[in-house]
């Protein structure tokens, strides 16, 4: 196990366990008191632990959910390590002990909740809190996603993302791995002192330093937020006082507001004493799960929760932390936590529902927790670029720059209108002819030395044969943020249309997880029928391609619709497009690649 060295003066370490000579886990929550009273006897003993109680192990601390199902998948309610030592301290480069700077991100992302069944659940929750059954509920939903790459290189990209304090990466086995880059403290102890930070309360960085300190300042001082976050507050509060010597529970720091790269966050401290004889088993049947993950009153919230979310937690929301044989420990709220099983991943989000709570706006915060997975923003390890036509002139220029701008301000990136503009010409002048046909590619990146200008000459074939068209088995997401850019991550794009290409194709097209025709890997659909003209609207989840654009714009007889791969089966005339490409016919084949 990896994590953040949760340690005074370690500040750009990694506290590392491994080799671990025996291993706890825990599978029925029945088992629970047991279970904990072994994970005493093991530090007793001079061992130390490093691993995970998931969400709904807490059901064994509460007669109210005695005989419920808790099953969160092939991972046990519990797991831990057994380590002869407390842990190596080593220089943050990673879990492999190299300093890389890679892009490593899923694919396909894919959240398991519409927003109108997610609407409805939010209603049922102010039912409940209208009848005066529940003060608060967090109410969450699990994304998943598909991943190939290093666990390492992953966990790296999510952090620089997340640069949280109580970030964790374990290996349970060989084809389970839990990655966590959590920026919330369940609890800390050093000797008989105590201390959890909650956080509660959130908001999106604005897209420029004034908007975003506006957003921070907004966070700071919103009733709703501060209400939402003294209500957490409170329940810890309680919490603590059940393990702790009377009157030495204490909140030093109240609503501070914290930055991360994609959100502010409102976060609070509450501290106190321990009564000597608490056992590991009290310490978490009074305060496990975090209230800032549940809602209050907790129980009931909890019960709400297990009524109305669709999978088990897992995991996530649980807790992810070591103890040292001197019963020194700490441990981290799991959120910002995503679960591997082999090829396939699984990571959580929600937020606190309230009376005046908005739907649409919880749902955007889901979705606004879940963008640490998405590579872009703030953070994120990407290039934008466009692909632009030279035939003696740029055509288009304007279109393309302005694209790259607008998508430069969204992300984060600087954009130097000018300068680029005058590099394209001096490129041009440099390296291409008059009368050639080129594809220009511009890049811009973070760095300098990522924003450059290459060109590849258009061979001159005539373009009378329709373009073969198979199909993508792979789904994409039509909510992934990064799909409205044109940014190098397009691995699946890439790998898919070599694929295509060779079985003999020139295109394929994608859909999303509804079934809807979105996008080529390299041009835009559109087809034919009766006389007019579709193609698939942006919330499909596609780029919204410099010709398609046009086409739009000029074409009177066309429009945008929701397309399904029957509508291109049965279309008059398919077309494909893009920029450099141009308009061209196509035909369609069922073969599916990918």
């Amino acid at each position: 196990m990896f994590c953040d060295a949760f340690l005074e003066n370690a500040a750009g370490k990694l506290l590392v366990f491994s080799d671990p000579v025996d291993i706890v886990e825990l599978r029925s929550p029945d088992r629970l008191e047991g279970f904990f009273r072994e994970l005493d006897r093991r530090l007793d003993r001079g061992f130390s632990l490093a691993g995970y109680i998931g969400y709904e192990a807490g059901y064994g601390f509460e007669p109210a959910f005695e005989g419920a199902v808790s099953g969160g998948g092939d991972l046990p309610l519990a797991w831990f390590g057994v380590y002869d030592s407390t842990g190596t301290l080593v220089d943050d480069e990673g879990p492999d002990g190299r300093e890389r700077e890679v892009e490593a991100f899923p694919e396909c992302l894919r959240f398991d909740t519409g927003r109108e069944e997610y609407a409805a659940s939010i209603e049922r929750i102010r039912e409940h809190i209208a009848a005066g059954d529940v003060y608060q509920v967090n109410f969450t939903g699990r994304f998943s996603f598909d991943y190939g790459g290093s666990t390492g290189d992953l966990f790296r990209s999510l952090r620089r993302k997340q640069p949280g304090a109580y970030a964790a990466l374990l290996n349970t086995d060989v084809s389970h791995s839990v990655l966590s880059v959590s920026p919330e403290l369940f609890f800390r102890r050093r000797g008989l002192s105590i201390e959890t930070r909650p956080m509660k309360g959130t908001a999106p960085r604005g897209e420029g330093e004034k908007d975003d300190c506006s957003k921070k300042a907004w966070l700071g001082s919103d009733e709703k937020n501060r209400a939402e976050n003294l209500m957490i507050v409170d329940l810890l509060r309680n919490d603590l006082g059940r393990i702790c010597l009377p009157g030495s529970v204490e909140t030093p720091e109240l609503f501070v507001t914290e930055s991360y790269p994609t959100l502010h966050q409102m976060i609070s401290t509450i501290r106190g004493e321990l009564r000597g004889e608490c056992s590991l088993f009290d310490i978490f049947r009074a305060i496990f799960p975090c209230g800032s993950i549940t809602g209050a009153p907790k129980i009931r919230a909890m019960q709400r929760i297990r009524q109305l979310e669709k999978t088990p937690r897992g995991i996530y929301t649980g807790a992810l932390g070591y103890m040292l044989p001197d019963r020194s420990m700490c441990f981290n709220v799991a959120i910002r936590t995503a679960v591997l099983s082999g090829r396939r991943g699984e990571y959580g989000a929600g937020s606190g529902i309230v009376w005046d709570s908005d739907a649409d706006a919880e749902y955007g915060e889901c979705r606004l927790k879940a963008r640490i997975l998405e590579g872009g923003g703030r953070g994120g390890d990407f290039l934008l670029f466009e692909s632009v036509l030279y035939n003696g002139v740029y055509v288009w220029l304007d279109e393309h720059i302005e694209r790259m701008a607008e998508s430069a301000r969204v992300l984060g990136l600087g954009f130097d209108r000018k300068r680029i503009l005058a590099e394209l010409e001096a490129f041009a002048a440099a390296n291409l002819t008059a009368k050639g046909r080129y594809k220009v590619r511009l890049t811009l990146g973070r760095r300098k030395e990522e924003t450059g200008i290459t060109a590849t000459r258009i061979p001159s074939v005539p373009a009378s044969e329709p373009l073969r068209v198979c199909r993508a088995r792979q789904p994409l997401s039509s909510q992934e943020f990064l799909r409205s850019h044109k940014t190098t991550r397009r691995g699946l794009y890439d790998r898919v249309l070599a694929e295509a290409s060779g079985a003999g194709f020139d295109e394929v097209v994608f859909c999303n997880e509804r079934g809807e025709v979105t996008e080529g890997a390299v041009s835009n659909v559109i087809i034919r029928k009766n006389g007019r003209y579709y193609t698939p609207p942006l919330s499909s989840g596609l780029l919204n391609g410099i010709y398609r654009k046009y086409f739009l714009e000029t074409r009177p007889d066309a429009e945008e619709r929701v397309l399904s791969l029957r509508d291109i089966e049965r279309a008059d005339c398919l077309f494909v497009c893009n920029s450099v490409r141009g308009l061209r016919r196509a035909v369609f084949s069922d073969e599916i690649v990918g």
